[in-house]
């Protein structure tokens, strides 16, 4: 997984960054491969905090976005993996679900020739 991180009115710390890429590289097992993933850090007024994620894999786009204050972030990314994490394994099991009815009647169809 290719995972690009940029920031706008921000400054973030290699302890943050390095923890944005292990939590995301834990989303490697439901389309391993060529995934690419870009994470825009923000900061807004008032000391709010916002992130944006959107991974492109398998042809699919996943995205999800989380708005911190202050020295809430790193709770933030949890957030953001468990919606990416939702949302990829909804489409794995979809596409796993749909391509298992595919072989069966394909060994069929070959068996009956």
């Amino acid at each position: 997984m290719d995972i690009n991180i940029s920031t706008k009115n921000f400054n973030a710390s290699d302890n943050l960054i390095s923890t944005i890429e292990k939590k995301l590289s834990r989303l490697d097992k439901f389309f391993p491969g060529n995934a690419e993933t870009n994470v825009t850090l923000s900061a807004e007024g008032s000391g709010r905090q916002k992130i944006e994620t959107t991974i492109n894999a398998g042809g699919q786009t996943f995205r999800a976005e989380e708005t911190a204050q202050d020295k809430d972030i790193y709770n933030s990314i949890d957030r953001i993996v468990d919606k990416l994490s939702g949302q990829m394994g909804k489409q794995h099991s979809k596409s796993a679900y749909h391509h298992k009815d595919n072989k069966a009647d394909r060994f069929e169809s070959a068996d009956g020739e």
